[in-house]
């Protein structure tokens, strides 16, 4: 039993030591129905202490194989610690131009992890908030299953 036990806790280890980035924050909120409106605000939040080293920001989507669409627009804003924001408008290509998923699909799921940021450096220690609105021409977005925010620190290679 306990070289089951050790074989186990090898492999989570050797999993873990492949990943080439340090995750500080990652967390989702799952959509109420399967429908994103434009009406939805989906807010994260977070401290960040680390000004020094780069962070990248990637947006996580969970979308059932039956969303109608091959992309989707976002809104983005980051609330810093001293009051000031930044906006931007993303499109994130959920299928190439054949039809076929970008993200990770399993079934009827299909994950996404699109890069919104990379290599910034947050200016100040702080809470910070992310808001992220679709933006879509559809009001309503069917079949959108969850929407993620992580940010994650490069891990550096020796």
């Amino acid at each position: 039993m306990k070289l089951k036990s050790f074989f186990k806790i090898a492999i989570f280890g050797l999993l873990i030591s492949c990943s080439d980035e340090n995750i500080i924050f990652n967390d989702y909120v799952d959509i109420e129905n399967t429908q994103l409106s434009f009406k939805d605000t989906i807010v994260f939040q977070t401290f960040i202490s680390d000004t020094i080293t780069p962070h990248n920001i990637f947006l996580q989507l969970r979308t059932s194989t039956d969303y109608k669409w091959s992309n989707m627009f976002i809104f983005s804003e980051i609330y810093f610690p001293n009051n000031k924001t930044r906006t931007d408008t993303f499109e994130v290509f959920l299928m190439d131009k054949k039809g076929n998923w970008n993200g990770d699909k399993s079934g009827i799921v299909a994950n996404f992890n699109h890069s919104l940021y990379k290599k910034i450096k947050f200016p100040i220690k702080g809470d910070y908030k992310f808001k992220l609105i679709q933006a879509m021409r559809d009001t309503i977005l069917k079949d959108v299953i969850s929407v993620g925010l992580k940010i994650t620190k490069p891990i550096k290679k020796l």
